[in-house]
């Protein structure tokens, strides 16, 4: 059967669920964005996870006491499916009413192995998963990135003297000149901005890149080329991948890092982590134990 968004509830009214409901969740194939940027899903050039928080998930005990929860769940980047961030709201909205064990901490665990296993026949591949609440402690992700951002990397003359006139992804814009050596590059900006592809929403994220290539990058291009997001319509995962794809083939890096960090809606915040090397994916974000501190954008 063919894939259509038309045909699910995505992006229209739907009332709070009543009752736990697994059915609610709903897979995209990464495929379907992939292909069209000549990402190979034998053969991907990044590893990676989709960090997800969850700040809204709250359920009983057998007596009827609430307990609420943030939960952290992290899902590997070569799974075949993503799941749909409103069907993932709706699914954790239909646990607010449900009863569980007497106490807090085995109702906890029952609820954490629900969810795992929920997301895990959903997305057919493991998934690390977690609570965490107010007293655990925060952790700063991304510290390498501290005082890089990129526009006080160049000058506000360099900024002024250009044009912003590409709205729409144009990978052209990425510029650069080869050299002889290694050139390092790391710079985070909070400039990224695309819409969401079912509801057309804005899509507010702080994006942190790190590359070794053989070219003297123009930073002015990139701050172009990401600026030219701001109509595009794709989920969060298919962005950062796209960022990735369009670095490796301008400028064949050594290695390449791409995440973002993107603004909470609806209580949920995603945040996609591609790298060609495993060294250069912050620890913090993917450890599903850690609560990570919030970026200027979340």
């Amino acid at each position: 059967m063919e894939f259509n968004l038309n045909n699910v509830l995505l992006g229209k009214e739907a009332s709070a669920p009543e009752k736990y409901d697994p059915s609610l969740l709903f897979r995209i194939p990464r495929f379907e964005n992939r292909e069209r940027y000549e990402i190979e899903a034998l053969n991907l050039p990044f590893i990676g996870f989709d960090v997800w928080h969850c700040y809204e998930v709250s359920f009983l005990t057998a007596n009827g006491f609430p307990v609420s929860r943030m939960l952290k769940f992290v899902v590997p980047a070569h799974s075949t499916f993503l799941v749909e961030s409103k069907s993932l709201k709706l699914y954790l909205n239909s646990f607010n009413m449900e009863r569980f064990d007497l106490t807090i901490l085995k109702s906890e665990k029952i609820v954490l192995q629900r969810i795992k296993s929920d997301l895990e026949d959903l997305l057919e591949i493991s998934v690390a998963v977690a609570f965490l609440n107010e007293n655990n402690c925060e952790n700063e992700p991304f510290v390498f990135f501290k005082d890089k951002d990129i526009q006080q990397l160049i000058s506000e003359q360099q900024l002024q003297q250009c044009k912003f006139t590409f709205f729409k992804e144009a990978p052209d814009l990425l510029a650069g000149i080869p050299t002889t050596i290694m050139n390092e590059y790391a710079f985070r900006t909070n400039l990224l901005r695309s819409n969401c592809r079912v509801t057309n929403q804005p899509d507010w994220g702080e994006l942190f890149i790190r590359v070794v290539a053989n070219f003297e990058i123009d930073l002015v291009s990139i701050i172009a080329y990401l600026i030219s997001f701001r109509q595009e319509n794709h989920f969060h995962e298919e962005v950062v991948e796209m960022i990735f794809k369009r670095l490796m083939d301008r400028f064949s890096p050594m290695k390449l890092m791409v995440a973002a960090t993107y603004t909470r809606r609806g209580g949920i915040d995603i945040n996609p982590i591609r790298s060609t090397d495993a060294e250069w994916i912050d620890s913090v974000m993917i450890n599903p134990l850690l609560r990570t501190k919030k970026s200027f954008r979340q």
